[in-house]
């Protein structure tokens, strides 16, 4: 059991580091009213009624910076355009944790076998008495414990997908552009995820 309790540490490590990637692609597609991608690079990129291009980073939190975006917002007959300030950071978040839930996946059947192959194991040495029923209950928790801190990692990340999409998708119907594939990529992280769940039979 020492090797599945390794691999399913190992593995639940993984998961979590998913389920935090998923987390920054939902901070990376967050809209608050005109504001989207605060947390992503410089912050907002506006483009005022001089046509000029003006970062706005802290003080965009401040009375101050509120009252400028509010200001160039509220008036319809000026011409702007709120955007991610960096698409491409958001689309460096979106493929870690593709590659990360790659890692998941590749581990995952293998670490489920193995624990398939224990509980198996453990029953066998139940029924024979070559296991005690303490140490065939603790193992079997144990198991059960994995099984299910895995399952919600992912069913979070599968959540936060959906979140990033949905934010994705409130932001073009703003006027945001481009966000087409950022929009595809979110969608498909949520169905790996959802699939990846689905394999986890929970005991």
């Amino acid at each position: 059991f020492q090797a599945t309790d390794k691999s399913g540490a190992a593995l639940q490590t993984q998961a979590d580091s998913l389920n935090d990637m998923a987390a920054g692609i939902v901070r990376a597609s967050t809209v608050k009213g005109a504001m989207i991608g605060a947390a992503v690079g410089c912050g907002i990129a506006i483009a005022t009624a001089s046509g000029s291009e003006k970062c706005v980073t802290g003080a965009l939190a401040g009375g101050a910076g509120g009252a400028v975006v509010g200001n160039i917002v509220g008036k319809r007959d000026v011409a702007r355009r709120v955007e991610i300030a960096n698409p491409n950071a958001l689309v460096r978040s979106i493929r870690r944790s593709n590659d990360r839930l790659a890692k998941v996946q590749t581990g995952l059947s293998a670490h489920l076998a193995a624990q398939d192959a224990e509980l198996q194991r453990l029953k066998v040495g139940l029924a024979n008495g070559t296991v005690s029923q303490e140490s065939y209950d603790k193992s079997v928790a144990d198991i059960r414990d994995n099984r299910a801190q895995l399952a919600e990692a992912l069913t979070l990340t599968a959540s936060q997908a959906r979140t990033a999409t949905s934010n994705l998708e409130s932001a073009s119907t703003q006027g945001q552009t481009g966000l087409e594939w950022h929009i595809m990529a979110t969608s498909k992280l949520e169905r790996d995820t959802v699939s990846a769940r689905s394999t986890i039979g929970l005991l």
